[in-house]
């Protein structure tokens, strides 16, 4: 019988080659809470990778290669956290460009 794999490390084996170039942010649920001003702060690098995890997330070995934070301290589906995540891009570009959507 195969030996059954451990999600966390599957997901981070999967992603690993992402997290060589730019800046990474590491989305999981025990990350920072920061508002949408420092969220568009981590905007200004030329190249941000962003990474969710599935169900049982990241192990801890994956979570040092970069910033982690937290999008809500509530349980998400994968696709409401992009949909989450999309939004505050979208926010943050605008606060970077002095756009009033944010307000």
């Amino acid at each position: 019988m195969a030996k059954t794999q451990d999600p966390k490390k599957e997901y981070s084996k999967i992603f690993e080659k992402y997290t060589q170039t730019g800046f990474n942010i590491i989305l999981t649920p025990e990350g920072k809470l920061i508002d949408s001003f420092e969220f568009a702060k981590l905007l200004n690098h030329s190249t941000v990778n962003f990474f969710i995890a599935g169900a049982y997330g990241f192990d801890e070995e994956f979570k040092k290669k970069g910033i982690n934070i937290s999008l809500s301290p509530l349980t998400m589906s994968h696709k409401i956290a992009k949909l989450v995540l999309f939004e505050q891009i979208y926010r943050g570009l605008s606060i970077n460009n002095n756009h009033p959507y944010h307000k």
